[in-house]
């Protein structure tokens, strides 16, 4: 009888995490091959440079900016898929994480609290000015 449970239950375990793993690896693999395709373009370079005024205040490349945009439009695993393309330094890594763990899927999350009739703008607000206030912080006291 045991045999019979656990072998069911290793079963439907493995197929639950195989269905899992292939929805995180539909979102995350095109991201991160784009990325990939976008770096062998100038125009990953272009959007670093322009961002790159602004991610300096966080210790972070400009490219990173890509990372923070897609993590608040899309959702974490996009980010992950931008950031797994990218080549940051544990610090970084640290920092960026930190600040979408924060802010993280704005659309999709306003949407949710725009149901339960809360005041998704400013919670959206507060959430992603935490975010920047954190990784500003985090990078001139600590990583500084």
């Amino acid at each position: 009888m045991n045999k019979i449970n656990f072998k069911v239950t290793l079963l439907s375990g493995l197929k639950k995490g195989l269905a899992s793993f292939w929805e995180l690896m539909k979102m995350v693999a095109p991201v991160y091959t784009a990325i990939c395709i976008l770096k062998a373009t100038p125009a990953l370079d272009w959007f670093a440079n322009l961002c790159a005024p602004a991610m300096k205040y966080f210790g972070l490349p400009g490219e990173s900016a890509l990372a923070l945009i897609v993590g608040n439009l899309v959702n974490l695993y996009a980010a992950i898929g931008v950031i797994a393309g990218l080549k940051l330094q544990p610090q970084q890594l640290t920092l960026l994480s930190l600040m979408l763990l924060i802010s993280h899927s704005q659309i999709l999350e306003s949407a949710v609290f725009a149901q339960i009739k809360t005041r998704f703008i400013l919670i959206s607000i507060f959430r992603l000015s935490l975010s920047l206030f954190l990784g500003w912080s985090l990078h001139f006291f600590i990583i500084r």
